[in-house]
């Protein structure tokens, strides 16, 4: 998660510390309710349920974000294998979620502006695609918003089931008539460690997928539906409870380290921030677009500076040699972004002072 080595790490979580936990750790202990949906669970499953304005079974918690997005896709497929659209420019975590619900990844170009699927030029390339497609996965690229509605008449004049891969998107998730997945990771904005949930308004959906985390049960101890044991324990949920209590603040926090990055890379030549970094949406990373594909050399001259950055999606998913052989289309813009972003460090306690100095190290590492 970070490089101990570095003078300024790339990130640095900080989830509720003890003293925020100590109430809800002596809950569970007067309980004796460690897992299998306790009250902390519930409680945190209809906190986040207000949070999102949905009613209480209208939010599903999960173990974590992977399990979450393959158990969302599975439960809404519109057969049970096949392939399942998706963008290359994203985390090896998509396309890992697509085949633990058996199905299998088709790579899709994104757009150059917005990074992310256009669900109206999929439209236009779908007589082209010949494969059984089974679901779509468009993934909002670094927590940006996604075109809830466009993807919603997409799915409604396809009848191609979408789920919404919202990972880093907790500030800004909204939730239309496809499920929607957002991590809880300790390197998210709201994190817990680890976690997920899925928004759904489709109560028979998010029946199902309330099912799948608990081996397939609904309602009674017979596993009617395929499923798996991927649920939130009590400890996760009480850091959730904690976390979200201090989710203003944290939001806050977080939004203020980006207006610092905005001020102070004012006079930056060649580079520009990812899209959606700049909104009044809270981030838990900070990716620049360069002008010219020099990624790596500007991770190696800032690393020589003893401040970590990376490619957060490597060279996009094709690329990742367990999905080498994977079907997919061009992918020249995922190829040029993958030469081109470069995650900076970002995190709520960093301050103005090292940014200026990721800043300068930025300048000479773009003037070699």
């Amino acid at each position: 998660m970070t490089d101990p080595q570095m003078k300024i790490s790339l990130m640095r979580p900080r989830l509720p510390d003890r003293q925020a936990l100590a109430s809800y750790l002596a809950e569970i202990d007067e309980n004796r309710w460690y897992s299998n949906f306790g009250p902390l669970e519930r409680r945190f499953e209809a906190n986040l349920a207000a949070c999102f304005g949905l009613g209480e079974r209208q939010v599903v918690c999960v173990a974590n974000g992977t399990q979450a997005l393959s158990i969302s896709l599975k439960s809404v497929a519109r057969f049970p294998v096949g392939y399942c659209l998706m963008p290359s420019f994203t985390f090896a975590a998509t396309p890992h979620a697509a085949v633990s619900a058996g199905l299998e990844p088709y790579f899709l170009d994104v757009d150059p502006e917005t990074w992310a699927l256009d669900p109206r030029k999929l439209l236009g390339l779908l007589p082209a695609l010949d494969a059984p497609i089974a679901a779509v996965v468009p993934v909002a690229p670094f927590g940006a918003a996604v075109d809830i509605e466009a993807w919603d008449e997409f799915q409604d004049t396809t009848g191609i089931p979408v789920v919404i891969d919202a990972a880093a998107g907790f500030d800004n998730a909204r939730c239309g008539a496809s499920p929607v997945m957002i991590s809880l990771h300790a390197t998210k904005v709201m994190g817990i460690g680890e976690g997920g949930l899925v928004l759904c308004q489709d109560l028979q959906i998010a029946e199902r997928v309330r099912a799948s985390r608990n081996f397939g049960f609904m309602g009674k101890r017979v596993a009617e539906i395929s499923g798996m044991n991927a649920k939130l324990s009590e400890y996760g949920a009480a850091v959730g409870l904690a976390a979200l209590a201090e989710w203003p603040e944290t939001r806050l926090a977080f939004l203020d380290v980006a207006r610092h990055y905005q001020e102070i890379f004012s006079d930056v030549t060649g580079v520009e921030f990812a899209p959606g970094f700049l909104s009044d949406s809270a981030s838990s990373t900070c990716n620049i677009l360069l002008e010219r594909p020099i990624a790596s050399q500007v991770i190696e001259s800032l690393a020589h500076d003893g401040i970590e950055a990376r490619r957060w999606w490597n060279l996009g998913c094709h690329n990742e040699p367990v999905f080498a052989g994977c079907r997919r289309e061009g992918l020249e813009v995922t190829m040029d972004l993958g030469r081109r972003v470069v995650g900076l460090p970002f995190y709520r306690d960093l301050d103005s002072d090292q940014i200026e100095q990721v800043r300068n190290s930025l300048d000479r590492a773009l003037d070699r």
